[in-house]
């Protein structure tokens, strides 16, 4: 949506840029900010435990300082050709790229499928 609208508002003179944070060293993983429910699924009670232990695990040890992080936005927001997405912070970096690693290879397996929805000559339906 943000791409679509970023291309809309473009000839009003109007940038649009997605902030995508990786961690960063602020209370947002604190004790203060994080609110768990006394309700707890036994299904799904390793994963959510493992989550919650690496959340708080992670409290005070993140790899993104919030003023460099702050200063890239901005020179982002000042230049002249702002990107529609900022990744900020290494870890947001690495977790994209392996993202697209990820698409590219289903995507790749399953092209047989994707390309055999086009028309064809001869199909009579």
């Amino acid at each position: 949506m943000s791409e679509t609208l970023a291309k809309e508002v473009a000839p009003l003179g109007i940038g649009v840029t997605v902030v995508a944070p990786g961690a960063f060293r602020t209370d947002f993983r604190g004790p203060a900010s994080i609110r768990q429910s006394a309700t707890r699924v036994d299904d799904y009670a390793d994963m959510a435990t493992k989550s919650r232990e690496a959340t708080q695990g992670g409290h005070g040890k993140q790899a993104g300082d919030p003023m460099r992080g702050a200063r890239a936005i901005i020179t982002a927001v000042e230049a002249e050709r702002p990107p529609v997405h900022l990744l900020i912070g290494g870890d947001a970096l690495d977790q994209l790229r392996g993202k697209l690693d990820e698409f590219r290879r289903e995507t790749d397996a399953w092209e047989k499928v994707t390309r055999n929805t086009d028309y064809q000559s001869g199909d009579t339906a």
